[in-house]
């Protein structure tokens, strides 16, 4: 039997999929602001929170998921296989080089992988191997230096990076727990998530190219606040549907297009748009895109690996 989809995650997904494509179609225009790029190392910009909201996206139906497909059996292989499709998915979009073209499809496969080994596991024990992971690759990161420059070297942490949103990915799952059980150990987590990333601060320096510990932790904190108001919203709304919504039905699809759509604009204007170009794409790509989605939406369309 189908189950009921929810829409506050689908507009959760549509959320942080339309915020990629925006990061991603105005990389290459020089003039616009700060607070749109990824810091070239350390600081913590709105970009910056865009790839952790797609992986607590992940993070809303995997377990409830896994445990639908443990029912029927094989539940293992087919998560195996799904996550690692995403590596080869990367893989070819960022030109068949894992070692130096390690992209965001890459990290979000590895973590799935990471995260399938703990799946079954209680939230609270998901929960503490979480941080556990993030600590450990934090102390090694911060003492090997052979592993800090391979970190350097590599787009989200190159493949040593994936331990960090491996935990990421673990923690999130737990969240998810707790939002299911009820709003008081959710606040409760999200509380103790956002005293770990104060504290962190002071401790690990905010950076999202070494996918430190200190962005992972206020990465999460910050999706737990979203999640609780695109649920308390979404719960209000006279409508179960519309563009967000949309988006968020296809978004692995959603975001295989958008890297078709910004190669596309790459090839045209050769990495460097001006304002008013990267302005105009970016509205054309999600208007294109927008349409795209309505059109799976309005056929009753689910792409899934």
């Amino acid at each position: 039997m189908a189950t009921q989809r929810n829409p506050a995650i689908d507009r959760f997904r549509g959320l942080a999929v339309i915020g990629m494509v925006l990061v991603d179609s105005l990389l290459d225009t020089p003039a616009i602001p700060a607070w749109l790029k990824h810091p070239e190392d350390v600081g913590f910009t709105l970009a910056d929170i865009v790839a952790p909201m797609f992986l607590f996206a992940i993070a809303a139906t995997y377990r409830q998921s896994f445990l639908r497909r443990a029912e029927k059996g094989g539940a293992y292989a087919h998560f195996f296989s799904r996550y690692l499709a995403i590596v080869g998915l990367g893989t070819i979009f960022s030109g068949g080089g894992i070692a130096f073209n390690w992209g965001v499809l890459q990290a979000i496969g590895v973590a799935g992988l990471i995260t399938l080994l703990v799946i079954k596991l209680p939230a609270l024990a998901r929960a503490g191997i979480g941080l556990g992971l993030l600590a450990a690759y934090q102390l090694v990161s911060n003492l090997v230096p052979a592993v800090r420059e391979m970190i350097f070297e590599g787009d989200h942490g190159s493949i040593i990076g994936s331990l960090s949103w491996g935990a990421l990915l673990i923690i999130a799952t737990a969240m998810i727990d707790f939002y299911n059980k009820g709003l008081k150990p959710f606040l409760l987590g999200t509380g103790i998530l956002s005293a770990l990333a104060a504290g962190s601060l002071f401790l690990v320096p905010l950076s999202k190219e070494r996918v430190s510990a200190s962005y992972v932790l206020v990465s999460l904190a910050i999706c737990c606040v979203l999640y609780l108001a695109v649920n308390a919203v979404s719960g209000k709304l006279p409508w179960k549907s519309g563009i967000v919504t949309w988006w968020g039905e296809n978004p692995l699809l959603m975001f295989l297009l958008q890297l078709i759509f910004v190669g596309i604009s790459k090839a045209v204007f050769s990495d460097h748009k001006l304002l008013w170009q990267g302005l105009v794409t970016s509205a054309a790509m999600l208007a294109a895109m927008s349409l795209i989605a309505w059109a799976l939406h309005r056929k009753g369309k689910r792409f899934a690996l």
